[in-house]
């Protein structure tokens, strides 16, 4: 940690040290911070999850949750499309010597989000109803509607924050303080999970209560975000800064559509989901999309640490990339490769043995009133759905590994495959064999993905092997 430190302070102007350092000092330096920063900001959601799920007053809250979920994985979505693009840019552009517009594509990143931000909240707001009912909220799961608007409406109010800090946070990173951007989201989350229990047991403010800790929450990420720009190291921005160039701005979105369809497709799964659930479970397993939803963000906690050792490596494979120092590429990515396996592979014993334990976290218990039918559905969720969730990792890092390099229809083809163009059609089809069969959809997608993903590595690697 003193190492990462002394690296970070001693380079105030410029990223030339991504160039010489050791790699796996290098990673230790940007992963770390990065995977905990991602991990935080999964614990916006998960945290509430955890709360509601054991306030006995709010038995139905897990499930309106997960209904309000895709909206806002919408906008974590397009925050990452401009922060993460802007990001991959920053690096790609230092490596080659290329940094005097830096401020400019910083800038533009940030007016776009707000003008994007602020059109979401007015259309949320004014569609809320048609929005939930459309997530799930509809049929035999309409009961949870009410509970779910109530927690939309300070989630919906924060959208302009979260948006900005999504942005934010992934410059920070690419401007050389991973530490400092991992201590704004966790500075944030730790608010949010004080309050919590005090507004939802003390102040007995139910979903309103776990919505407003998640908001003030991001506000504080947002502002101590907003601080650091005012004395970033590799560029300063002025208010012609934030005048939209669409010429970087093309750039940027084209380096970040991975991380917009990562994020996209997991409303697209959710949505999918909540429309499948109520219409092959509810009516013998009622809270299956509470259920279900968290299963979905554990996996999420899974999934952002295998995202962030990656995207904690993106300044490290961009900036070596654009220097063409392509031993440094491959090293990174190896060790990078090897880490993800790792985390998968605790991954996958935890969820085959431990389910049960994860669903009483959240609750979900026949101590607690539910049913054996509702907890054997959950510990099948985690057994089956997420049962080769090692190669949902490995995906995952081979999508952000070419979206940090510059390859952005590898990357988004890769990011698509498993989330969309495979495991939809799947999840719609299987339940002809059997309800059960709906499980399957995840591993049998992970499968194909990772031999697609496969192919597009090794065409890579022998590519700059020949150069």
């Amino acid at each position: 940690m003193q190492n990462s430190q002394k690296i970070e302070q001693s380079q105030p102007q410029d990223n030339k040290f991504l160039g010489t350092i050791k790699v796996g000092k290098l990673l230790r330096m940007f992963s770390i911070p990065c995977v905990l920063s991602l991990i935080i900001q999964a614990l916006y959601n998960i945290v509430d999850q955890i709360f509601i799920g054991n306030a006995s007053y709010l038995p139905l809250g897990n499930t309106a949750t997960g209904i309000v979920y895709p909206l806002t994985v919408i906008v974590l979505a397009l925050g990452l499309f401009l922060g993460d693009g802007t990001a991959a840019t920053i690096s790609i552009n230092q490596g080659k010597n290329q940094t005097e517009d830096t401020h400019k594509s910083v800038g533009t990143g940030l007016t776009i989000g707000l003008i994007v931000s602020i059109v979401l909240v007015a259309v949320s707001y004014i569609f809320c109803e048609p929005i939930l009912k459309f997530f799930g909220a509809r049929g035999e799961a309409s009961i949870f509607l009410a509970d779910a608007k109530e927690y939309s409406t300070w989630i919906i109010a924060g959208f302009p924050i979260f948006l900005l800090a999504c942005v934010m946070n992934p410059i920070v990173r690419a401007d050389g303080s991973p530490k400092f951007a991992m201590l704004a989201m966790a500075i944030g989350a730790i608010v949010n999970i004080i309050l919590d229990p005090i507004f939802i047991f003390v102040a007995n403010m139910g979903m309103t209560g776990a919505a407003l800790a998640t908001f003030i929450g991001q506000l504080i990420t947002f502002a101590l975000n907003a601080l650091y720009f005012i004395k970033s190291k590799n560029f300063k921005l002025k208010m012609k800064s934030f005048k939209p160039d669409f010429k970087l701005l093309g750039t940027s979105l084209k380096l970040g559509i991975s991380s917009f369809l990562t994020q996209l497709a997991i409303v697209i799964i959710s949505v999918v989901n909540n429309i499948l659930l109520g219409a092959l479970f509810v009516a013998t397993v009622q809270n299956a999309i509470g259920i279900f939803t968290v299963v979905f963000k554990v996996f999420g906690i899974v999934i952002s640490v295998a995202i962030g050792v990656t995207s904690g490596g993106q300044p490290i494979l961009g900036y070596n990339y654009g220097a063409k120092k392509y031993d440094r590429v491959k090293d990174t990515f190896k060790i990078i490769l090897i880490v993800t396996i790792i985390i998968g592979v605790i991954a996958t014993i935890l969820f085959e043995f431990c389910p049960a334990a994860l669903l009483a976290m959240f609750g979900y218990s026949t101590k607690r009133g539910y049913t054996l039918a509702e907890i054997q559905f959950g510990i099948n969720a985690f057994r089956i759905y997420l049962g080769f969730i090692l190669l949902t990792c490995v995906t995952k890092a081979v999508s952000i590994f070419f979206q940090a390099i510059g390859h952005p229809v590898k990357a988004s083809l890769v990011a698509m495959l498993r989330d969309v163009i495979f495991l939809i059609p799947l999840a719609v089809v299987l339940p002809f064999i059997s309800t059960s069969a709906f499980l399957w959809s995840a591993p049998i997608s992970d499968v194909l993905t990772t031999i697609v993903a496969s192919v597009y590595l090794i065409l890579f690697f022998k590519s700059i092997k020949s150069v």
